[in-house]
């Protein structure tokens, strides 16, 4: 048997989510990013690879508000100069 050490579920998650630019896991109710993944240690079948969004607030949240983020499931797009309207 080999002394070599084995990667962790967190280690193999974070490796594949960095790889194909993902920001976290997200899952009803719970979210974690890259830099603080799986603080639950609770890692589940139903997570899901997403991308960091913010929270809609309270009225549109499932958490009422909660969290300062949430993962969502589609890349979010970025705005760019033309797509913002300033006021003149």
């Amino acid at each position: 048997m080999s002394n070599a050490v084995t990667p962790t579920i967190r280690e193999i998650v974070a490796e594949w989510l960095k790889a194909n630019d993902y920001d976290g896991l997200g899952r009803e109710g719970c979210c974690c990013e890259l830099a603080d993944l799986m603080p639950c240690d609770e890692p589940g079948p139903d997570c899901w690879a997403g991308y960091r969004g913010p929270c809609p607030g309270p009225e549109g949240c499932e958490c009422d508000g909660d969290f300062r983020f949430h993962m969502v499931r589609e890349k979010p797009t970025p705005l760019r100069d033309h797509d913002v309207s300033s006021e003149q």
